[in-house]
């Protein structure tokens, strides 16, 4: 089966090349956007194009993906900060998400890092490190891409997982683990991650006019049911 994973990635080449190399050896194709002027990634596909937001780069890039390669099956979303399952190799990880669902209109979201703060594990929560299948990609939203595009950075995870609740295919498997290695993760003897670690890049993703306008964003659409998330034959 053919599984890529694709992702919008600013990190500095040193940083980003073992992320990719773990994906690679567990079986994943990669494909990463980065922004104009940046060093592309020598061991993986890479388009530079200017960042729009984190729904517009990864919309592009499984559309894009998904022309090119036509035997993609699924598509996995995450970070340049997120690590593949250690056990299970994509085509495995596949081939049970194509069994589950009777085919590729689904979403799956691995649980396994158990990461918590206040309100419980936070993947539980959101579709952070996705697995979509093709025909979700395809057919959800109208056509316009697995994930809504009023977000920029914030929420659009939130509402892929209830929107995938919402036409009953969405499957958390707490057996499988996407490491997020993310900024403000405790470090051991810490009970809050650090501020000070957050990279520059993401400040406007952090800042709290974003996190404003992603509440207001999903708590509108979600009183309206998703609208226009309805998928195409």
């Amino acid at each position: 089966m053919s599984v890529w994973l694709c992702m919008p990635s600013k990190r500095p080449p040193e940083e980003v090349s073992p992320v990719v190399d773990a994906w690679i050896e567990r079986g994943y194709r990669v494909f990463l956007q980065r922004d104009l002027g940046d060093p592309g990634i020598s061991t993986c596909g890479c388009v530079h194009r200017p960042y729009s937001g984190y729904p517009d780069a990864c919309n592009w890039l499984i559309l894009y993906v998904s022309q090119v390669f036509t035997d993609t099956q699924w598509f996995v979303l995450a970070g340049d900060d997120t690590l593949p399952d250690p056990v299970k190799s994509a085509d495995d990880i596949a081939r049970e998400c194509t069994e589950h669902f009777a085919g590729t209109f689904g979403v799956m979201q691995p649980t396994g890092d158990r990461w918590a703060d206040s309100q419980g594990v936070c993947i539980e929560r959101i579709a952070g490190s996705p697995w979509i299948g093709s025909e979700f990609a395809r057919r959800i939203n109208g056509g316009r891409g697995p994930i809504w595009p009023e977000y920029w950075h914030m929420g659009n995870d939130e509402e892929l997982q209830n929107v995938a609740i919402k036409y009953g295919v969405f499957w958390q498997r707490s057996d499988i683990t996407h490491m997020h290695n993310h900024w403000g993760r405790p470090r051991p003897g810490e009970k809050m991650g650090l501020a000070s670690r957050m990279p520059k890049f993401l400040e406007r993703a952090n800042s709290r006019e974003e996190w404003a306008n992603y509440k207001r964003v999903f708590l509108v659409r979600k009183a309206a049911g998703f609208l226009g998330s309805e998928p195409i034959p």
